[in-house]
């Protein structure tokens, strides 16, 4: 039991250390799907809301250095996401104007570029590089590297360096040999490319200087499938639920038994809650509810095998977002 208490402790101590470092927003998750399937989800790990209107991103095309940028507006609550999608949404829209998937759509918090011609940011695809800049100039977050040796006639980056590939190209025998990360004609080795690329847990800060000497895509991101975009929305990583104050509430949230011994724990809020997520310790998403806002009072019922301490993300309607502790035996 000693062993145990203090497993805990160093994990709480850890995550404090993290805690320093969750201080200005980042892109959570990125992706460049079929078509016009463009989108980018930002998340708030701070304690604060922050105003959006501070910043823009930017798209540097085809290894080059001129910026094409837009402005973002509006707010981005403590520990939430705000999801950007291309703006193609004409349900009879052919060829370049394709409308984006009605999944994606209904993720977006709002749609940007709809005219290539007026603000080329959004059109991104595997061989260009992202940025999340203050409106000064100062980078916050990268992904990609802006700039040579990446050119317009390369499909992106991946995992493989120094590695020759042999592959077929019509009907002849080719060899192609991977350098600075570039996959160069190899598209299915690109992970920037009909990807959805996720930041891992364990990412706290983005990107503030073009990476020296490579972009190394697994270094700081996971790869799910091209169109995959039930993750939008949600950010799951060290800094969603640092700095745990149970006394500072955002609202009258009251989460009871706690211990939880008969398997099943309520929760009340004074303002409707729209999601429950349970993690573990290692950030590990174990469980979580939807209840669309549309309830002050819900039950949860977890699975029989969890026991120990979770932390327990309570997400409301309002966008306020509190994280408390649980313990289960």
């Amino acid at each position: 039991m000693k062993k145990s208490l203090l497993i805990i402790v160093s994990l709480f101590l850890n995550m404090g250390i993290f805690a320093q470092e969750c201080s200005d927003l980042f892109i959570s998750e990125y992706v460049e799907g079929s078509g016009n399937n463009k989108a980018l989800e930002l998340f708030n790990p701070t304690n604060e809301p922050i105003d959006m209107g501070n910043y823009k991103l930017v798209r540097y095309s085809n290894g080059g250095t001129t910026p094409y940028d837009v402005a973002l507006g509006g707010t981005i609550q403590s520990k939430s996401t705000f999801v950007v999608v291309l703006d193609k949404r004409d349900p009879d829209g052919t060829g370049l104007e394709q409308p984006v998937d009605s999944a994606l759509m209904m993720k977006a918090d709002t749609f940007l570029c709809p005219v290539y011609e007026v603000n080329r940011m959004m059109y991104f695809n595997g061989n260009d590089a992202v940025t999340l800049e203050k409106i000064d100039g100062t980078i916050v977050d990268i992904i990609g590297k802006v700039g040579p040796p990446m050119t317009s006639d390369d499909n992106g980056w991946g995992n493989l360096n120094d590695t020759t590939i042999t592959y077929n190209s019509g009907g002849v025998p080719t060899e192609y040999t991977i350098q600075n990360y570039i996959v160069g004609p190899l598209f299915w080795l690109s992970w920037t490319e009909n990807n959805t690329l996720i930041r891992k847990p364990g990412i706290t800060q983005g990107v503030k200087q073009n990476p020296e000497p490579y972009f190394v895509v697994d270094v700081e991101w996971d790869s799910i499938p091209v169109n995959t975009f039930d993750s939008l929305g949600f950010h799951n990583g060290y800094c969603t639920y640092l700095d745990i104050d149970e006394n500072n509430t955002v609202s009258n949230i009251q989460m009871y038994p706690n211990p939880v011994a008969n398997g099943s724990f309520s929760i009340d809020s004074e303002e409707a809650i729209k999601k429950v997520e349970i993690f573990d310790l290692t950030g590990k998403l174990i469980d979580f509810k939807d209840f669309n806002g549309q309830l002050n009072s819900v039950h949860f019922k977890v699975r029989a095998e969890l026991q120990g301490l979770f932390l327990v993300k309570i997400s409301l309607k309002t966008g306020q977002v509190q994280t408390k502790k649980l313990l289960i035996k």
